[in-house]
């Protein structure tokens, strides 16, 4: 955890995992100074004023804004472990939103994975949050049990990664003052329906590898090639 998360700017700490990284890993005391990200907000440092058992009080200095976060992931559903992995690294590089769905070729169980229950996805967020240390807004999160291909008709430039495309994101005239949307299919992969779906919705095909990936590590490389060409312009 590279940052603290907080909920508001009263500095007051309750919650058990906080406490707990707190006192066992940052072993803080009074004085001390950590680094916090407010959330939906910014970056403050606070200063520990109150430290117990139960509690820790902060007193926040001035909050400066943090990066914008700059795209959205569709996903097709796959293993919980893996969707866990997507939603916290994901949201360390800079993910707007989630969009997880049932592809054809994912199990229809996926969907009733406890993540997805009572916000649960909720912490592998503040996660990535935490450990990026330059975003400060939550992701939203969406869960859909059918394609949602047609939900994204005018967003402005959107991407599906397809072995069997021809072009890479080097030909695609990305303009990265706007959001982009991404869409990654499940561990079984797409179905020629699926891709038509996303291809009638606007989606160009990207090939980002000759290699078949695995599903959370075609996010990353996906993001990462993009993150490179949005550092040259």
């Amino acid at each position: 955890m590279n940052s603290l998360i907080l909920k508001n700017e009263n500095g007051y700490i309750e919650d058990k995992s906080v406490l707990n990284h707190i006192q066992t890993i940052l072993k803080l005391k009074i004085g001390d100074e950590v680094r916090c990200i407010i959330l939906n907000r910014g970056q403050a440092i606070g200063t520990v004023l109150e430290i117990g058992s139960t509690y820790c009080k902060l007193a926040i200095g001035a909050i400066s804004k943090k990066e914008t976060p700059w795209f959205d992931l569709i996903v097709g559903l796959s293993r919980p472990q893996t969707s866990k992995k997507i939603l916290e690294h994901a949201t360390t590089f800079g993910a707007r939103k989630f969009h997880f769905f049932k592809a054809t070729l994912s199990e229809k169980s996926y969907l009733d994975s406890k993540i997805f229950e009572n916000q649960v996805y909720e912490e592998f967020l503040l996660a990535g949050l935490s450990q990026a240390s330059i975003y400060s807004v939550l992701p939203e999160f969406k869960l859909d049990k059918y394609n949602p291909a047609e939900q994204y008709t005018q967003a402005p430039q959107k991407y599906i990664l397809d072995l069997k495309a021809d072009k890479s994101f080097l030909e695609a005239p990305i303009d990265f003052t706007q959001p982009i949307t991404l869409a990654i299919g499940p561990e079984r992969g797409w179905i020629e329906e699926d891709l038509a779906h996303f291809h009638s919705a606007g989606f160009t095909s990207i090939k980002i590898s000759s290699s078949i990936l695995r599903v959370e590590h075609a996010v990353y490389s996906a993001i990462s090639q993009l993150e490179l060409l949005r550092s040259r312009f």
